[in-house]
């Protein structure tokens, strides 16, 4: 993957409580992926696991890999009925997301994506849903998934390089 032309850091949850190695071995032996789905993984500790490197594309939101960086935390569902989405990050999960966000984007600058300002954002995977009614929000009945479980375009909209409000990608592709 060439940084210049990254567009997204894509915000996941890993919709359950499996450890690092459980959710590698499901990408390679049940879904027989040859690239595993985040960059990092963040554990319930807060703590950081590179999964694979930044200048290769991972398969975690179809249609915009080539584009995107993908972070995940371990979690994102109710203990007790895996099919309930809940927003449960540690405040230890959310240092770390924050303090990768910030790594992820020094890598970039420092290898050569010079429009952080104008073509840059932190989302949800939620985020990359069609907008059926094309109003720039990804509404709770638009949405494919729930992940990462929260709204993750407000929860680090301090962390983008861009002030102004963007256009969805789903929205860009049309």
């Amino acid at each position: 993957m060439i940084a210049a032309k990254i567009k997204y850091i894509a915000i996941h949850c890993t919709a359950g409580y499996g450890n690092v190695q459980a959710i590698k071995n499901f990408w390679k032996n049940t879904l027989k992926w040859k690239n595993p789905g985040y960059h990092v993984i963040i554990d319930i500790d807060g703590t950081v696991h590179y999964i694979h490197p930044f200048d290769k594309a991972a398969n975690g939101v179809r249609h915009f890999n080539s584009v995107s960086l993908h972070i995940s935390y371990i979690g994102g569902v109710d203990p007790k009925n895996y099919k309930k989405a809940v927003d449960t990050r540690t405040d230890l999960q959310k240092q770390s997301i924050e303090k990768v966000i910030i790594e992820m984007r020094d890598w970039l600058q420092a290898n050569g994506k010079t429009d952080m300002e104008s073509n840059f954002f932190i989302l949800g995977h939620r985020d990359f849903s069609p907008d059926v009614n094309k109003d720039n929000i990804i509404a709770s009945w638009e949405r494919i998934k729930e992940c990462p479980s929260f709204d993750a375009i407000k929860a680090y909209k301090h962390l983008n390089c861009n002030a102004s409000d963007q256009t969805l990608p789903y929205n860009l592709q049309k």
